[in-house]
């Protein structure tokens, strides 16, 4: 039997999920709200009072039919639901009458790596799901299609103008990620294209204005690149594994396959992240740059003067501000 509804607490105040809807201007007083999953209504009759149009649906406590609003909240339903359909259908039917924006919240502990429907039966009796950040954010993506932004570590928005994300199966990003291998090396985790610069010495008549406005004391040097990795996972020249490998000056034909397999690394990433049953998400423990999600370059650190130009550069000493008049501007 459900007792679900044991969890929903007496407060004399308003949740953290309404608090921070308001204090960002998530809910405004000439939009609808409705909070799904209300529990005992605490938060709607302080919304209510304040001037706010907000009603309540709870399948115990007010099971009324929930009407659609341009705010949803979801605040700390998931948890509490142990059947894993019923779970998915409640974030959906959220989802579908949210007309702007849901908010949906869940408890968060720690960063580690949970099974999705694992849960305990907490001290009120009731089963529970603590997700990490990472997990509650796959699964509202996996569920809805739409990427979901983080509002705190428990908390995270879904706007009718996100965009869609690609949801897999497993079998689907095992075919993917076989296409990728085929096509060349996949860059791993925790690596990166970065540039580093040598030759800080001034020579007449190539000082750059623009590279001294934008790099300081370094602008002209001679930029190399290379390939860093916090493990000896990458292929070394002579079969062994290296933490870095020379990339030579940007548009090299080492600079581009290094530029290829973090693009490779992110399309993979991606997917596995949003794979429909989150069963790949443990590869991602340790991460904290998740700019993959959105971007095919996340992790490679270019500039305008590597983009620009290839050749030589030259450092400018720290005291100059501008190039002499004896010198040629190039």
């Amino acid at each position: 039997m459900d007792n679900s509804h044991l969890a929903a607490p007496i407060r004399n105040h308003l949740s953290a999920t309404s608090r921070l809807a308001l204090n960002s201007g998530l809910l405004q007083l000439h939009e609808s709200h409705l909070d799904y999953g209300c529990g005992r209504g605490n938060d709607v009759e302080r919304l209510v009072a304040a001037g706010y149009k907000s009603t309540g649906y709870d399948p115990y406590y007010f099971p009324q039919a929930a009407i659609a609003a341009d705010v949803v909240t979801m605040s700390y339903v998931l948890n509490v639901i142990e059947d894993p359909q019923l779970r998915r259908s409640a974030l959906l039917h959220a989802w579908s009458l949210a007309r702007k924006r849901l908010i949906v919240s869940a408890n968060v502990r720690g960063s580690g790596i949970q099974e999705i429907d694992l849960g305990r039966i907490s001290d009120r009796g009731v089963w529970t799901k603590e997700y990490s950040h990472l997990e509650l954010k796959a699964y509202i993506e996996t569920v809805l299609g739409v990427r979901a932004e983080k509002l705190s570590k428990d908390k995270f928005l879904v706007s009718r103008d996100a965009p869609t994300v690609t949801v897999r199966s497993p079998s689907q990003v095992l075919e993917l990620e076989k296409q990728l291998q085929n096509e060349g090396f996949i860059a791993p985790f925790h690596c990166v294209v970065k540039g580093y610069c040598t030759e800080f010495q001034i020579r007449t008549g190539m000082v750059d204005t623009k590279a001294i406005q934008n790099y300081g004391r370094w602008a002209g040097a001679r930029r190399y690149y290379r390939l860093h990795s916090k493990n000896y996972n990458l292929p070394g020249a002579k079969g062994q594994m290296v933490k870095v490998i020379h990339l030579g000056h940007f548009g090299t034909e080492k600079f581009n396959w290094a530029i290829a397999s973090i693009k490779r690394r992110n399309i993979l990433a991606r997917a596995k992240f949003q794979c429909e049953d989150l069963s790949f998400l443990h590869e991602f423990r340790g991460i904290k740059d998740f700019n993959f999600l959105i971007n095919d370059y996340a992790g490679i650190i270019l500039d305008d003067e590597a983009m620009s130009r290839t050749g030589v550069r030259y450092a400018v000493p720290d005291n100059l501000t501008q190039a002499p008049k004896n010198l040629k501007i190039v």
